[in-house]
């Protein structure tokens, strides 16, 4: 079986869509929340068998400093587990970056589909 982590930043990330769904709308957001976390919970199962199930990662529009700074970051985390393969999953209206080898895989941030990048000041 493979390995399946989640990252430190992966989690900051899930608490601050947490908070904004909170602030979007008090009376949906447990439900939408606990929504998301069952879908995170199913993904990390399916990539308990299947790693490579995402599509690959674009990186290309990354061009602020502080997101260059933060995918050398997770690049650096990912090349320390031996994850060279950078992928992304869909959840409704989610994405999941993730870095993955043939016996490992790691979460390393969410984020909603209408925002721009991963990373501290994706907007």
């Amino acid at each position: 079986m493979i390995i399946v982590e989640v990252a430190e930043f992966f989690g900051v990330s899930l608490d601050a869509i947490e908070a904004f769904m909170l602030a979007q709308d008090e009376d949906s957001a447990a439900r939408r929340s606990d929504k998301l976390e069952s879908e995170i919970v199913e993904l990390i199962e399916r990539l308990g068998q299947y790693p490579k199930i995402g599509r690959r990662a674009d990186f290309y529009s990354v061009t602020s400093e502080a997101s260059q700074a933060w995918l050398e970051q997770v690049g650096q985390l990912a090349a320390q587990a031996g994850l060279q393969e950078f992928r992304e999953c869909v959840l409704s209206s989610f994405l999941v970056l993730y870095a993955c080898s043939e016996t490992r895989v790691m979460l390393l941030s969410i984020r909603h589909e209408r925002e721009a990048k991963y990373g501290p000041d994706a907007e």
